[in-house]
């Protein structure tokens, strides 16, 4: 067993990882391990094994409060995308299915577009980021699949294309719904 696997110690360490929780996952990580390298260092250098001497080398590092505060507040916001920029960038991902059905010479530009917008934004996931890239390309492959396939070998008939030919242009739009939400949702 190591020093720093002593039970206060490691009750230490979990109330600073439990008030830096607001920190990014990987900030957090770095100061748990920049903190236990620390504590590790003072207790060899103090030669300190007992409980009393483990507890105050931890009082001369500092409440654990104090020490998440400090790390909170050298961190940077998130960047923050206005509102405006958000429905503009939602309303065009949702234009870009009828577009690339009905005007591919402006759909597919306007297609590329949204994409590269929406990958840059700061406030989605890469998870809600590829969900609307997804649902973004399908019009186009869609459309792509119209050239390719012969024209009488996917014979379902009207009744079966009609309701495809409305849902596939509406599906961009649906997405953007999900990203306006996504948007909202907390971190």
């Amino acid at each position: 067993m190591t020093i720093t696997d002593h039970p206060l110690v490691k009750k230490y360490l979990a109330a600073v990882a439990r008030e830096a929780a607001g920190l990014s996952p990987e900030r957090r990580n770095e100061l748990l391990a920049d903190l236990e390298e620390h504590i590790a260092v003072a207790l060899a250098e103090e030669s300190a094994s007992g409980d009393d001497e483990i507890r105050t080398v931890l009082a001369r590092l500092g409440d654990p409060r104090t020490i998440a505060a400090t790390a909170l507040g050298e961190e940077l916001p998130a960047p923050h995308m206005s509102r405006g920029r958000t429905l503009a960038l939602l309303g065009l991902l949702a234009a870009t299915g009828p577009l690339t059905l009905f005007a591919p010479v402006l759909g597919v530009p306007a297609l590329i577009g949204v994409v590269w917008w929406l990958w840059t934004a700061p406030q989605w996931r890469n998870r809600d980021k590829a969900i609307g890239t997804v649902a973004a390309l399908v019009p186009l492959l869609f459309l792509v699949s119209q050239w390719v396939v012969p024209g009488g070998t996917l014979n379902f008939g009207l009744g079966a294309f009609l309701p495809v030919l409305v849902a596939v242009p509406l599906l961009p739009a649906a997405a953007g719904g999900y990203l306006l939400w996504a948007a909202r949702r907390p971190a």
